[in-house]
C-alpha cells in the first residue's frame, strides 16, 4: 500500500473511532460527503433492492413517488444503476421523515 493510501486508512479508523465513541465533530454535510467517496458504488436494481430490503415493486413505487433516486444510464450499460451512498442518503432521509 502506498503512503497516500495508507495515510486514508489511518484517518479513516481515527475517525470511525472518534464516531463510535460520540466525540466526532464531523457534520452531516461532512459524513454525507464522506459517504459518497467510500460508497459510490453501482448497483443493479436487483443488488439495491437486496441493499434496502424490499422487493422490486415496493422499490418502484418508492421511485415513482420520488422518495428513492431514479436510476442512471452508464455509458457501456444496458441496465439501469442506482449508486449504494445515493439509496441510503434517501433512506436515513425517509426514516427521518416518519419521525
Amino acid at each position: 500500500m502506498n503512503s497516500l493510501k495508507g495515510l486514508v486508512v489511518k484517518y479513516m479508523h481515527e475517525t470511525a473511532d472518534k464516531i463510535d465513541v460520540g466525540t466526532s465533530e464531523i457534520t452531516e454535510s461532512q459524513a454525507m460527503d464522506i459517504l459518497r467517496v467510500v460508497a459510490h458504488e453501482a448497483l443493479s436494481k436487483e443488488q439495491a433492492c437486496r441493499h434496502l430490503n424490499l422487493s422490486k415493486s415496493r422499490f418502484d413505487d418508492n421511485i415513482r413517488e420520488k422518495k428513492l433516486p431514479k436510476g442512471r444510464k452508464r455509458t457501456g450499460h444496458k441496465e439501469l444503476d442506482w449508486f449504494k451512498d445515493e439509496l441510503d442518503i434517501a433512506a436515513i432521509r425517509l426514516k427521518n421523515r416518519k419521525r
